[in-house]
């Protein structure tokens, strides 16, 4: 049957870790994995709701930046992905959110390149109004990436750079927070039209090499990111190991969960996929051709 079929493709390129594991708890990218722009990915609403009668924690993990968290619902919602699907905003993790906590925690006042929505709703009680900036923040905004915004962010960090006030330290052994962050650095997404557009990762870069200063990641793959998502699994008992990532980009979402601890990583050959990516995996991580297919592999974890 077409059901076996699969199992024994998977199977063959299925890291021996992956093969013996049994999935207690899934971490999935959205764009790219089950939808992408306001398109559902062919099969990827069913696997949902497979998923959701497992019975098993389900997160899912974004790096999107355009959209708002309550936007982002409304729109899956509109695609069909209905509370059988995705239970409620809960369920999703957004690298925005995690940028919020941390420009909270450090009283940063960022000047911002993303979209208006997000300072009126992810971004809420930040101080956004750029009246006294000390650090960068930069998303996906196609609005703000123009060389005016770009080369005040650029004037900002020099100034910021020459007088270092940055205090604010991380936990990484009282490490200098950079004043240049980014929510993620994805270097491109799958657009509506199906070609590929530019991610923020270029433009991040950008800022790197003009102003000398190395930028901070927040959403993956940052290691910060994931065991945050996790925290709460961890505190009931589920170790990293028993955890699945699933997600089409190889480095940020499949590798960076990998380093992060996590037991199992799955690239979908959806989304921004491109041919050859497989060859990019790390040990524990294997290639599924959708989400569809990765249900089934923990179906089968589950009943092992």
């Amino acid at each position: 049957s077409a059901s076996k079929v699969a199992k024994y493709e998977v199977e063959q390129i299925m890291p021996p870790k992956a093969s013996s594991c049994t999935i207690r708890a899934a971490l999935i990218d959205l764009s790219g994995t089950i939808h992408v722009s306001n398109s559902p990915i062919p099969g990827a609403r069913e696997a949902c709701r497979r998923l959701h009668r497992l019975k098993i924690p389900v997160k899912f993990l974004t790096n999107t930046s355009k959209t708002s968290s309550s936007d982002l619902l409304r729109i899956l919602r509109d695609m069909g992905f209905g509370t059988d699907c995705i239970p409620d905003e809960t369920s999703i993790t957004t690298s925005t959110t995690a940028a919020r906590g941390l420009l909270l925690e450090h009283k940063l006042r960022p000047m911002c390149l993303v979209e208006d929505i997000l300072l009126e709703e992810d971004l809420q009680g930040v101080d956004t109004s750029e009246t006294d900036p000390n650090c960068v923040l930069v998303g996906l905004a196609p609005s703000a990436f123009t060389y005016d915004r770009l080369n005040a962010a650029f004037r900002l960090l020099v100034k910021i750079n020459d007088k270092k006030e940055m205090q604010t330290t991380t936990e990484d052994k009282g490490k200098p927070l950079s004043p240049l962050i980014a929510i993620h650095r994805g270097k491109f997404l799958r657009d509506g039209d199906g070609d590929l557009s530019l991610g923020p990762g270029g433009f991040v870069s950008c800022l790197e090499e003009a102003s000398g200063i190395p930028a901070i990641t927040v959403g993956k793959p940052s290691a910060s990111f994931f065991h945050s998502a996790i925290s709460d699994w961890v505190e009931l008992g589920i170790s990293p190991e028993e955890m699945l990532m699933v997600g089409d980009d190889v480095e940020q979402d499949v590798n960076g969960a990998i380093r992060a601890g996590i037991g199992v990583g799955v690239l979908v050959k959806t989304g921004k996929y491109r041919e050859g990516d497989e060859e990019k995996l790390i040990d524990n991580g294997f290639a599924c051709n959708d989400i569809s297919e990765v249900v089934s592999f923990i179906e089968q974890s589950m009943a092992s």
